[in-house]
């Protein structure tokens, strides 16, 4: 063998932009840098050989020096081009920020975040501020060169074109020691585009949390173990070699976080095309994630529920891989005897406690030894993953393998050997918590979780129960009857899960329009907390199952969370010829994704509003607007005295999505010991009469409570919690078909309206954040649940028969086309209806908001309120439209109801 080394060769490759990228560690324009650095001393990164990636990033750091100024970097030729802005970017337009051109930075640099000690080149707090990718207009070099850069940024905080623009170079005189360039200035400016911001709203820079880390330049400089020093102490003038440099490694190291939520697939109809998506098979099995630290491993569901005593052989050849810490993200699942992929299996494996026939297949990585990969390219977390499971040795852990394009392919094969269908990923995409287009999910059959509400009595000699009756909640927190399912059982299954249901019996129904007739016969009613993973042929137009078959139960997921699934529509291909150009946006658009739903990879730290403690504050919620949990929590803060009249004293029913609207949303009305003090416990009997606690917020920090629990819906009952069995208000929901315009909703309203003041009660007026309309009565508390709920059925089976082309008062779909559902369900006892100022969980962040009569327009829709523009309209406010509500005395009488049955 030949003991001599090579003389590496400088690798060069053509870019989109038209010029030919360098590998940096060969790049001259690093030796300024390096000059100015002592890397003995510096965490700063030398500059090392890294792989290009096929997408340009771009960074901006914030950096608290002798004074503060924002560093902006653009990934360009094999290096990070480098200008100092002192006041930072801006969204507006018109601000021209001065940008001073500094020497290039190492690629490596856009991840550093941390402390450059004292007496050290640039020495003070350095935070990852936004990062991304950037896509040039025209050709990027010789923009570059010329002083006229123009591009398009795909950040977390910067967005949209802009441009660097250089203002002109003069050289000067020096004193003797020949000739000194001025000060390279330059002006960056931010382009007339959707993403420009006038006046104060164009000051970004009061987004001050790190993007990477989720903390503040001054929680940094106060966390002394990011200082790297070494322990050997270098002259200050010599420049360490890149060996002796901190790895990249160091300066990302951080602690292992004791939570993971994960990423989760949208439905689609169809298989994304294109080279830029991977795809794998979709396993039937139990979602996964695994958590190791110094040697142990614990194994969590997608709900957080710690599974590693159920799976510790799984857990112990998860402790043998060569990693320090990690966090990995799979499924696990069980082979039949035929070596398939079967959740009956699995579901008798758990039942049998045994292990034998699982594996898991790990299919993500998102952090390695200290190192936060979810910011990292889905691929390159994939090839760290393969990396790290090479030296396993045991065929319960497996690599999930991927096949990139060809998916129509991919699909069809995958479908003809049986398996359930295909998850379909972006190549180039960040792991981002919640449901979101960069991970889509496409089904050979239809098949989805149910919850179970009911079972018949067997028939013949079967033993058990004879079928369930399965049902999904609706997004106002309401379970509606979906249909049975007879088959699919075992004998054992059939004898467990009767012996289970049995325990769960109740004599009222849990579905909001139960089966009548022949179907409601014999039915035993339980209480809906078990979920069913059916697969079945289609649903009929009554919103039905036909041939349902189950295939097993779910104990990794909440009843409160199982909703339709609807599948959503894929962009198609474009058929034109398209520029090297194009093809960058789009490769730039795929791996930043087209909606800007992405949370920042972290969202660490804490803030306090009305005295309680937020965690996660940064944490996206409504991405169409950029809204944060802090933000929420502050329109609460600043809407508490218009909204608090409407919660007081009673029970609530709250919809919670931790992850923002997007993401995973589920159901809660019962108290737990984690909601927080603030908000209080009542005991209200429910209809077994047993007492169940109930929660309440009257208190601005019972509001600030909510919102630290992730809850973006508020739903209250229709009594108090003094005399719960008194209700004091009548809703009447009025809920449109898609196919009626608003114009038809507004006159709709009208009719209640005047119906209403006929029999002699005043009504009020509010949208619902929705596509539809409350009407409220307030009554005193002199009612039971059954008459306040009859009146309000015969007030709308009235409207219904006296004007059935407009009005339906039945809540089957096949009966409402083209008209609107008068609900009068809500009026029923622990039955609810979203609470006046509350927000939605939907796009937007809309909120519901109380109206005078006078208002109703076809310019102001159900939604046009949302939690940016209604402070300004409180604001604006003379009254409150309801002000009598609160004040009103009227009750029910039988001459009222007497006219609407005889009418």
């Amino acid at each position: 063998m030949n003991a001599r080394r090579a003389t590496p060769r400088r690798r060069t490759s053509k870019s989109h932009t038209g010029a030919r990228r360098t590998d940096q560690g060969d790049s001259p324009a690093l030796q300024r840098y390096r000059a100015k650095r002592n890397f003995r001393e510096t965490p700063e990164p030398s500059g090392s050989r890294v792989p290009h990636s096929k997408a340009f990033h771009f960074v901006v750091q914030k950096h608290a020096a002798r004074r503060l100024h924002y560093d902006f970097r653009l990934e360009l030729e094999g290096t990070l081009k480098s200008w100092a802005v002192p006041k930072g970017p801006s969204l507006d337009p018109s601000q021209k920020r001065l940008a001073v051109h500094v020497e290039d930075h190492p690629l490596e640099y856009a991840d550093f975040e941390g402390v450059i000690p004292p007496n050290q080149y640039g020495s003070g707090t350095v935070v990852v501020w936004d990062r991304g990718l950037w896509e040039p207009v025209g050709n990027a070099q010789e923009g570059y060169e010329h002083g006229r850069l123009k591009f398009r940024l795909y950040g977390q905080k910067l967005r949209g074109t802009w441009n660097l623009v250089r203002m002109g170079r003069r050289l000067k005189k020096g004193n003797g020691d020949g000739e000194k360039k001025e000060p390279d200035n330059w002006l960056l400016i931010k382009d007339h585009d959707r993403e420009a911001r006038r006046g104060l709203r164009g000051d970004v820079t009061k987004q001050a949390r790190s993007v990477s880390t989720g903390r503040t330049i001054e929680q940094v400089a106060s966390d002394r173990d990011r200082t790297w020093r070494s322990n050997r102490r270098a002259a200050p003038s010599a420049p360490a070699s890149p060996a002796s440099a901190p790895s990249r490694r160091r300066t990302r190291r951080s602690s292992m976080q004791r939570h993971m939520s994960p990423q989760l697939a949208t439905l689609v109809e169809r298989v994304p095309e294109g080279d830029g998506w991977i795809h794998e098979l979709k396993y039937d099995g139990y979602r996964i994630l695994c958590a190791v630290k110094e040697g142990r491993a614990r194994l969590f569901t997608r709900n957080g529920h710690d599974w590693t005593a159920k799976l510790h052989h799984i857990a112990s050849a998860m402790e043998a891989l060569p990693v320090s810490s990690a966090w990995f993200d799979g499924e696990v699942v069980a082979m039949d005897s035929d070596g398939g992929i079967s959740f009956q299996t699995l579901q008798n494996a758990f039942d049998a406690g045994s292990e034998n026939d699982l594996a898991y297949y790990v299919f993500d990585l998102l952090s390695l030894d200290g190192e936060d990969l979810r910011s990292h390219p889905l691929l390159e977390r994939k090839r760290r993953l393969e990396s790290a499971l090479a030296e396993n040795g045991s065929s319960l852990v497996r690599f999930s393998d991927h096949i990139t394009g060809h998916g129509d392919r991919v699909f069809a094969e995958a479908c003809a050997r049986g398996m359930e269908g295909l998850v379909c990923k972006q190549a180039e995409a960040p792991y981002v918590a919640g449901r979101n287009r960069h991970w889509v999910k496409v089904k050979c059959g239809q098949r989805q979780e149910f919850v179970i509400g009911g079972y018949t009595d067997p028939s013949g000699s079967r033993a058990g129960f004879g079928a369930l009756l399965l049902g999904v909640y609706e997004d106002d927190g309401r379970l509606r009857y979906a249909g049975k399912t007879g088959t699919g059982f075992s004998e054992r299954s059939l004898k467990d899960l009767h012996r289970m249901l049995s325990r769960l019996e109740q004599d009222m129904s849990p579905f909001a329009d139960p089966p009548l007739g022949a179907d409601a016969r014999g039915v035993h009613w339980v209480k809906p907390e078990l979920v069913a993973e059916v697969a079945f042929a289609q649903w009929t137009s009554d919103g039905l199952l036909r041939q349902a078959s189950f295939q097993g139960l779910r104990t990794d997921k909440e009843a409160g969370t199982i909703m339709r699934e609807q599948p959503k529509s894929m962009p198609t291909k474009r058929t034109s010829r398209t520029t090297s150009h194009q093809g960058a946006r789009r490769s730039h658009r795929r791996a930043v994704g087209r909606r800007r739903d992405a949370p920042p990879a972290s969202t660490n730290g804490t803030e306090t509003v009305a005295g309680v403690s937020l965690t996660h504050p940064r944490r996206v919620l409504y991405p169409e607007q950029g809204l944060t949990k802090i933000n929420l929590a502050r329109y609460y803060e600043r809407v508490s005295d218009w909204i608090l009249p409407h919660l007081s004293q009673r029970p609530l029913m709250l919809v919670r999505c931790p992850e923002g609207h997007g993401g995973s949303c589920f159901y809660q009305k019962h108290a737990t010991e984690s909601i927080p003090d603030a908000i209080r416990r009542i005991a209200i009997r429910e209809r077994a009469r047993k007492a169940a606690t109930y929660m309440v917020a009257d208190t601005p920090a019972a509001l600030i409570g909510l919102v630290q629990m992730g809850v973006l819906e508020i739903h209250t009952w229709g009594a108090r919690r003094d005399n719960p069995e008194r209700p004091d208000r009548i809703i009447m929901d009025l809920d449109p078909d898609p196919a009626v315009s608003w114009g038809d909703v507004i006159d709709a309203a009208t009719l209640v309206h005047g119906l209403l003041e006929e029999l002699g009660l005043r009504s009020f007026v509010k949208t619902t954040g929705g596509k539809g309309l409350h009407i409220a009565v307030p009554l005193q508390r002199v009612h039971s649940w059954d008459e306040v709920k009859s009146f309000s059925k015969s007030l709308a089976e009235h409207l219904a028969r006296v004007i059935p082309d407009r009005f339906v008062a039945n809540m089957a779909k096949r009966r409402r086309a083209g008209k609107i559902y008068l609900d009068y369900l809500r009026n029923a006892r622990g039955a609810t209806a979203v609470a006046a100022y509350s927000t939605r969980a939907k796009p937007g962040a809309p909120v519901s908001v109380p109206l005078d009569w006078s208002e109703l327009s076809p310019r102001l829709r159900s939604d046009h309120f949302t939690v940016t523009n209604l402070p300004a309209r409180l604001e604006k406010l003379r009254r409150d439209p309801w002000h009598e509500y609160f004040r009103l005395e009227q009750r029910l009488t039988r001459d009222m109801k007497r006219a609407l049955q005889t009418s």
